[in-house]
């Protein structure tokens, strides 16, 4: 019996003591790994404002309204495997677009990995706008 015990708990204390080093050594320098996504709407509000409904495996944020010039914000940490990925549904007018707009693989590709690391998009009538903290703002995707 113990030992398809040990079976069973070895891993998850593994994964507990893996992530307590983890938590313990970004405390020793102060730093938390926050990331935070912010989505406003650049959108008219006519026929109807933008509605988007966002969510990773883990968490579904719920469906939200945004009029002209609002933002939607959340901010999380990444999951232990390092995997954690946010995307979200768009509706406007008669346009709709899904992407992700957060993916813990594309931030470390892209070597974008600075603490606090926000990543905000624009919703406009032609597309999707990205600054990544920056003043820049770059299209990524088309409505269609």
């Amino acid at each position: 019996m113990f030992r398809s015990m040990n079976r069973l708990f070895l891993p998850l204390l593994i994964s507990l003591a893996f992530h307590s080093a983890y938590a313990v050594s970004n405390a020793d320098d102060g730093v938390t790994d926050q990331y935070t996504v912010s989505v406003v709407s650049a959108v008219l509000n006519n026929p109807k404002p933008l509605r988007i409904h966002c969510q990773s495996v883990d968490h579904d944020l719920g469906y939200q309204i945004l009029n002209t010039g609002e933002d939607f914000h959340w901010s999380f940490r990444l999951n232990v495997s390092y995997t954690t990925r946010y995307y979200c549904y768009f509706w406007w007018d008669s346009k709709d677009k899904r992407f992700d707009v957060f993916d813990s693989y594309t931030v470390v590709d892209k070597s974008q990995k600075q603490i606090p690391f926000t990543s905000n998009w624009s919703v406009r009538p032609d597309g999707f706008y990205l600054s990544n903290g920056n003043a820049t703002w770059e299209k990524e995707y088309d409505w269609a």
